[in-house]
């Protein structure tokens, strides 16, 4: 099935559902800003540090509508695959034509629930 992926669809199908996985997270104010979950992943989980971390990588590099797009592509291949449901928040967000940091920096977060800090 994959007996000719290019080095772009492994990063893709690797990193593309880890970052979809952090907007969840965002959007379920798991997080309370898309540089937390950077600072995770580079310092706790070894993510290069010249990528700037996951979520910054997606904004500058990959571009969100095309993380998007690819995100659709690969959930009608495994419509099973929560993992590989394009998040609501990354939907926004391009809805938005914003990239995530900027999408906070611009107050569009829906702060009203509770964040995970304040469950603690």
């Amino acid at each position: 099935m994959y007996k000719n992926a290019s080095e772009q669809d492994i990063v893709e199908r690797v990193l593309f559902p880890l970052v979809n996985e952090g907007f969840k997270i965002l959007d379920e104010d798991l997080a309370s800003n898309p540089g937390d979950i950077d600072i995770v992943y580079i310092y706790g989980y070894g993510f290069p540090d010249y990528k700037g971390g996951p979520m910054f990588w997606a904004d500058n590099e990959v571009g969100l509508p095309y993380l998007l797009q690819k995100l659709y592509e690969f959930h009608a291949e495994y419509p099973g695959s929560d993992y590989l449901k394009p998040s609501e928040l990354l939907k926004r967000c391009v809805e938005a034509g914003v990239g995530i940091q900027e999408y906070y920096d611009k107050g569009l977060m829906n702060r009203g629930s509770v964040s995970f800090m304040n469950k603690l």
